[in-house]
């Protein structure tokens, strides 16, 4: 069975007709359902068309981020606008996550890490408009600690 036929109650026409173009299908055997990697161009140009004032002040003065991990650390590397002052910022971690504050306009940046961190570890540095933070991985095999019974 093909991809069109996999699924009767789909109606491949109508959903095409829907997003207002053809639906991507990748090599031959390939279903629409195998390869959504088009989806997230697809969201992007629709937020573009439907806010576009927003998109467009959002990218010029959002600071964008990359993450990298290493075996025992996690680091965010953040580009800080033009017109920002650095020593303004607050980093604030959690476990999951790294949260920016002090940005002109009162927004703050939440970053989503893709492993869980020691929050006390982290180390931030500031050079040439890009602040980096690296936090230590949380250990896969924790230790236990003993707590302590009260009688």
């Amino acid at each position: 069975m093909n991809g069109f036929n996999r699924h009767p109650w789909l109606k491949w026409e109508q959903v095409e007709k829907f997003l207002g173009q053809k639906l991507p299908f990748g090599e031959k055997g390939q279903t629409f359902l195998d390869n959504m990697t088009w989806v997230e161009g697809y969201v992007q140009d629709m937020l573009k068309k439907a806010m576009p004032g927003l998109s467009a002040s959002m990218s010029t003065h959002e600071a964008e981020s990359e993450i990298f991990e290493t075996h025992e650390h996690v680091i965010i590397k953040v580009k800080i606008p033009k017109g920002e002052d650095p020593k303004a910022l607050q980093v604030f971690v959690k476990s999951n996550q790294l949260k920016l504050t002090g940005f002109l306009s009162g927004n703050s940046k939440i970053v989503k890490l893709p492993t869980l961190v020691l929050p006390r570890t982290a180390r931030a540095s500031y050079k040439q408009r890009q602040l980096q933070i690296r936090v230590r991985k949380r250990g896969l095999k924790e230790n236990y600690v003993e707590t302590y019974i009260r009688y």
